[in-house]
């Protein structure tokens, strides 16, 4: 803002008083802003040619001064511009900025802010001087019983073994206590704690709570990638190495099953021809399908699953459970694909040579509904390793090393609430990070 001086200020109100009191002309022959002039005039109507002058420093205004001007302005007794005028204030922007901060702070808005740069250190206790009387003595041993008591409760649930973990209480105990104290506490020296103090701080903190979380609540069925592709929703680019070896540190590994290659060819087409012959890929849902039968056992029997999975997004879109493998547990499983199948689709069907898939009945409801059979080659499980692959990761995850008393335990808890899991909570690296169900919604839309 342009300084103006009072013989200035003077000059231009004569020259408006002398031309008839014309705004406009004083504002061309001085090249003034009209809010500018007309502030001077009203000073001047105000409080005479006084108000007028100019004050060397900076006003300084007391909080209760501050406050009686936004009350007056608050109840309707003065406007801002008004306010100025009574009570002497240079300019109605700062009694604006009063009542922002006001209405930001209350009161406590009106106080001077502190000026210059915050303390970079907490201040701490000093050490008090030697006790020299009884007294002094006595206050002295009060201090450091009042250390012992409050280092137990810092160190609850952990153990300080190790100086760093000794020197993060210290730290916090610095606050109320005396670093003499503290290393007369736990024993240790001033150069070590000093050491550890500045030592730089691990950035990997909230990846490393956040690994142990994602590892924890997915039962160590996640490794490296997946847990990746978690975090970078959380904190964006992370890079799989960094992953990797923190979960290394923390000797956390993902479950995996090793599986044997069998190299037997088998036969073709006895019933149905190889139409898949290992090609998983599709590009829409509901072109390629692939089912099997696999057992689980108990402590009552043998449970026995028939999924249909689609291997466009790797969906279990049906399933049926039962306490033998028969026939009818595989209509079952048809009627549900049957039922989720759009009108005009017209998928493909793979699956090994069990005997199930080679009845009359299962073969007339294929045909029924538009569904073309293809069977794996006899004896070579990979021709349907896409839905092998399901029952490994199954049983790897939520089956090996467990045991299960009940049919209803096995399947409540492991079979329904795993495909659920599966379905629509556990990602994968091929679906870009996404679950089956996911990643069909995404690209449906």
């Amino acid at each position: 803002m342009t300084k103006y001086n009072q013989s200035f200020k003077q000059e231009v109100i004569a020259f408006f008083l002398q031309n008839g009191k014309n705004c406009s002309l004083t504002r061309q022959q001085f090249q003034l802003k009209a809010s500018t002039l007309r502030r001077w005039i009203s000073q001047y109507n105000y409080n005479g040619i006084n108000s007028l002058a100019v004050l060397g420093k900076k006003q300084k205004y007391s909080p209760e001064f501050k406050l009686t001007v936004i009350q007056a302005v608050k109840k309707g007794q003065f406007s801002a511009e008004s306010a100025c005028l009574h009570f002497g204030i240079a300019n109605s922007e700062v009694i604006s900025q009063w009542l922002q901060s006001f209405e930001k702070q209350g009161i406590n808005g009106l106080f001077p802010k502190p000026k210059g740069r915050p303390a970079m250190k907490p201040k701490y206790p000093k050490m008090p001087p030697p006790p020299k009387t009884e007294e002094e003595r006595l206050r002295y041993r009060i201090l450091e019983l009042e250390a012992e008591n409050a280092y137990p409760k810092k160190v609850a649930g952990t153990q300080p073994s190790k100086n760093a973990e000794k020197v993060a209480i210290m730290k916090m105990l610095r606050v109320n206590f005396s670093l003499e104290i503290l290393l007369h506490l736990t024993g240790l020296k001033r150069c070590s704690f000093f050491y550890h103090l500045q030592l730089k701080i691990d950035k990997n903190v909230a990846i490393r709570q956040e690994i142990v979380e994602i590892y924890r609540k997915n039962d160590g069925n996640y490794g490296y990638r997946r847990i990746t592709l978690a975090l970078r929703k959380m904190f964006g680019a992370i890079n799989h190495k960094r992953v990797q070896a923190i979960m290394q540190q923390l000797d956390l590994k993902g479950k995996c099953k090793q599986r044997k290659y069998r190299s037997y060819k088998g036969e073709v087409g006895k019933i149905a021809e190889n139409l898949l012959r290992q090609d998983f890929h599709t590009n829409a849902p509901n072109e390629k399908l692939v089912t099997d039968i696999t057992e689980f056992k108990c402590a009552e029997g043998k449970l026995y699953l028939s999924p249909i999975k689609d291997l466009f997004n790797g969906e279990i879109i049906a399933y049926d459970l039962a306490r033998s493998p028969n026939f009818e547990q595989i209509m079952r499983m048809m009627k549900q694909s049957v039922a989720k199948l759009p009108q005009g689709a017209s998928p493909i069907l793979h699956s090994d040579q069990g005997w199930q898939y080679q009845m009359a009945g299962y073969q007339a409801i294929l045909k029924q509904n538009g569904i073309v059979q293809s069977m794996s080659r006899k004896g070579n499980c990979l021709d349907n390793s896409a839905m092998e692959s399901f029952f490994g990761r199954l049983k790897t995850e939520c089956y090996f090393g467990k045991r299960f008393e009940t049919f209803e335990q096995l399947e409540q808890t492991i079979i329904h609430k795993y495909i659920h899991y599966y379905n629509h909570e556990r990602i994968q690296v091929r679906l870009k990070g996404l679950s089956p169900v996911q990643y069909r919604t995404q690209s449906l839309n």
